[in-house]
């Protein structure tokens, strides 16, 4: 299985600076219940992986969320997900969680200023029944209470 994998990542290792990602991120911040929104729109055909996976030792990349060090803010537990499809995968042989056309995860902050900036990336892993991509997305939520 590990052979398998590894011939993924090699295989696709530069696809991702030849084709379109097939996931679109669209970020924004809740005043209303302090979190993060992050909405991902999934194209036809393909799956993107979610947090919490059955076999995170196994099987496609979960994705991961990672945050910058910044004192106006604090981030406050884990990810939240949507609930995944769960089922057994043939070619990783493991059960495997993803998302189809689109998904929302979240993250509760406790923000220590007026007006701050959350800045981080999301890497995550994208398959389609032909090939698995991989991918660093970026992003930056301006939160100002003042308005």
């Amino acid at each position: 299985m590990r052979k398998f994998f590894i011939l993924i990542l090699i295989l696709n290792f530069y696809s991702p600076y030849f084709s379109q990602n097939p996931v679109t991120w669209k970020t924004e911040y809740d005043k209303e219940e302090n979190k993060i929104i992050f909405d991902a729109i999934i194209d036809k055909g393909w799956h993107l992986y979610a947090v919490n996976v059955p076999v995170p030792n196994e099987g496609p990349l979960p994705t991961i969320f990672e945050f910058y060090t910044n004192n106006s803010y604090s981030i406050i537990g884990e990810v939240q997900q949507e609930k995944p499809i769960v089922k057994y995968d043939k070619d990783f042989r493991v059960k495997i969680a993803y998302y189809e056309n689109k998904t929302r995860f979240t993250q509760q902050i406790i923000t220590n200023l007026d007006s701050s900036d959350v800045s981080g990336k999301i890497e995550f892993m994208t398959c389609n029944n032909e090939k698995c991509l991989l991918f660093n997305h970026k992003f930056l939520v301006k939160i100002n209470h003042l308005n």
